[in-house]
Order: structure tokens, then C-alpha cells, then sequence
């Protein structure tokens, strides 16, 4: 199933596919801490979360919820959670893009009041 995959990327999926839902997350922390333990080798916790980025690319089934008490990643999710996580993450999206709009709009206005900044 992880043939394509680095041994890192192999380690985190195995380590993440354990976990089938919302209510049985992992952190990138607890996947950073159980990395170590499997591997022998340090990893920081940003870069578990750049691997999940790529395993997420690749086309595993890895989603996410910042929601408590269990935030953390899981593999798949069991019904309607990945639909959950995508609402999420396109809502959030949204918002950024709304907000890179109004720095846009913003600095047009500024550069035509002169040199009021």
C-alpha cells in the first residue's frame, strides 16, 4: 500500500492509518514522539506536517480537525468527517482569500491619498 512512499512518508502514514476517526486523532506531536520511538531518528514536528501535506498530495486519505478534546489527524474518518474537514478548510480558504482581496483593494486606495502613510 506505502510502496511509492519514502520510508518517512511510510512511517507517518502507518503511524496515521491507525487512527479511523474524529474521536481517535493524533497530534503531529504524538506523530513526531512516535517517529522517534519506531525510527530511532528525530523528527521535528513541522516536518511531520510538511509529509502529511505530501502524503495528502499523493492521494491519502489524511484529514485533520482542530476541534477538542481530540484534535489531530486521522486516516479517512469515518462518515461525513472528511466532508466535514473540507467545509472547514474551504471556509477557512475563503476567508484568506477574502482577506488577501482587501489588502489589495486597500493598498490601490493608499497609493492614491499621496503620502498620508
Amino acid at each position: 500500500m506505502f510502496d511509492n512512499l519514502t520510508p518517512e512518508e511510510a512511517t507517518i502514514a502507518y503511524i496515521i492509518r491507525a487512527k479511523k476517526s474524529f474521536s481517535d486523532t493524533i497530534t503531529q506531536y504524538s506523530i513526531a514522539d512516535e517517529y522517534i520511538i519506531r525510527r530511532g531518528i528525530e523528527i521535528s514536528p513541522r516536518k511531520v506536517r510538511r509529509i502529511i501535506e505530501g502524503l495528502i498530495k499523493k492521494g491519502y486519505p489524511v484529514i485533520s480537525t482542530p476541534h477538542q478534546p481530540n484534535p489531530g489527524y486521522c486516516w479517512g474518518g469515518n462518515s461525513g468527517e472528511a466532508l466535514d474537514c473540507y467545509r472547514r478548510l474551504r471556509k477557512k480558504g475563503i476567508k484568506i482569500m477574502v482577506r488577501a482581496r482587501r489588502i489589495l483593494r486597500n493598498e490601490r486606495s493608499r497609493k492614491g491619498q499621496g503620502e498620508l502613510f
